[in-house]
């Protein structure tokens, strides 16, 4: 069965601190030992993420995980990483898993991800990059410390479970100035109604073709589940507002961001398999509420967990563009953000 798994090359990531082997390569079996304490230090070796472009990598595989030893898992296309391609049909492995945490006390999960390099005996010592666990828009943030805390060989993970993009999906309608458009058909320029300024311009517009299974599959509302006038589907991590007593009750606040994927006890939302679905994401001057089929959902927030969903030849556009996507990227939500506790906690009620 094909999946796709989203990892950031080694050339763009920092490793300090570690005993033996070169970076994100190991020396012993391709174990991440020399990543992990006590054999590094008490603290562990430092990782640091040093951009937001994390390559889609489309595997083939006869089962539904992810993992060490299996030569099963092959490259559906050629791949370059490092200046050195990959022929398709490669075979591929998770290599390795660490556990980081970050100044905050956050943690991540973190696979290393490696091709299988004809005529190395080695192999198993070269990593190519890294792949993170977690939900759509999971992933851990950019140029900050991340100590490895803990190390394991030979993790055998559910595709399912590796972090992948937020957007709308195709066909959503938006409410602009002159009515409801699908998402697709909005261009650059285009006015949209924010709840927070009116009519505002879009500033970029992007597009991405999963197929409709497992973590890519979208969550859909049915009409009126939520306000809505029509079916509603959005990717998991998509934020919806909401607003009323369970904010002001719960956490003070007239309005909160809340992920699709949390509402799903609630009557008439589903996920929805099979097939293909194509997820937008529209950037604004900022971090705005739109209205998607009645609903005010939010617009693509350049802060690290959305750009890192982009993938490389959007985010490379993107600042291209907007040289001050770094500094926006900085600040908070226009709203605040729900934690999966407090989601379902607010939600239940």
């Amino acid at each position: 069965m094909p999946y796709s798994i989203f990892m950031l090359p080694e050339e763009l990531i920092t490793v300090t601190g570690t005993n033996g082997g070169s970076g994100l390569d190991g020396q012993t079996q391709g174990s991440g030992v020399h990543l992990a304490p006590p054999n590094v230090s008490s603290s562990g070796a430092v990782i640091t993420l040093n951009s937001n472009a994390w390559e889609e990598i489309e595997i083939d595989d006869d089962d539904a995980n992810f993992g060490d030893s299996d030569t099963s898992q092959t490259l559906v296309n050629t791949e370059t990483f490092g200046g050195q391609t990959f022929p398709a049909n490669s075979i591929v492995e998770a290599e390795y898993a660490v556990i980081v945490e970050d100044p905050l006390g956050n943690q991540y999960q973190l696979v290393a991800f490696n091709i299988r390099q004809s005529g190395d005996s080695n192999s198993y010592g070269n990593v190519e990059g890294l792949a993170f666990i977690g939900p759509q828009g999971g992933f851990p943030p950019i140029g900050v410390p991340l100590t490895v805390i803990s190390n394991e060989e030979g993790p055998n993970i559910a595709a399912s479970t590796y972090a992948t993009p937020i957007c709308f999906a195709q066909g959503t309608l938006m409410t602009t100035p002159k009515g409801e458009v699908a998402v697709e058909d909005l261009r650059v320029g285009d006015l949209v109604h924010t709840e927070e300024n009116g009519a505002e311009p879009v500033r970029w517009i992007g597009h991405k073709t999963f197929p409709a299974k497992a973590q890519f599959a979208p969550i859909e509302f049915a009409p009126g589940a939520i306000g809505n006038t029509r079916a509603l589907r959005l990717s998991r991590q998509h934020r919806l507002l909401l607003t009323g007593w369970r904010a002001e009750l719960f956490f003070g606040d007239e309005a909160v961001w809340v992920p699709a994927a949390h509402f799903l006890d609630w009557p008439g939302v589903r996920v929805v398999e099979g097939g293909m679905v194509t997820y937008f994401h529209v950037l604004l001057d900022g971090h705005r509420t739109l209205l998607a089929e009645g609903v005010e959902a939010e617009s693509l927030h350049p802060g690290d967990v959305a750009l890192c969903s982009l993938g490389a030849t959007a985010e490379a556009e993107l600042f291209a563009m907007f040289p001050e996507i770094e500094r926006l990227s900085r600040r908070a939500t226009s709203r605040p953000s729900l934690r999966a506790i407090e989601a379902r906690a607010a939600l239940a009620a």
